[in-house]
């Protein structure tokens, strides 16, 4: 069994859950997560955001517990065919072995 999370900007969370479903796996979850933008630089631009908060970025996680057949074949989908609004954003996919569950 495999762990398949994949995580891109809300907007692209539609498009996981067909994903999933093109490959009949069902989504055990989905997390909205609202991220930051760390660096300085894009702070300093702007001028009206408190200098000690982070402008938000937000983003989902769908995540899928699945057989290895399905998951490695949704990694090769993700692969040729990145899910992105922005195409220089694409969504990231992380895969991970499942020892147990209980």
């Amino acid at each position: 069994m495999k762990f398949l999370a994949i995580m891109g900007h809300e907007e692209t969370r539609p498009m996981v859950r067909n994903l999933f479903k093109e490959y009949q796996v069902n989504l055990f979850s989905n997390v909205a997560i609202r991220g930051c933008n760390c660096q300085k630089p894009a702070l300093m631009e702007q001028s009206w955001w408190p200098a000690d908060e982070m402008i938000g970025t937000y983003s989902s996680l769908c995540f899928a517990i699945l057989d290895d057949d399905k998951a490695e074949a949704i990694m090769l989908e993700l692969e040729k065919n990145p899910i992105a609004v922005d195409k220089d954003f694409p969504a990231r996919a992380f895969l991970m072995h499942v020892e147990k569950t209980a």
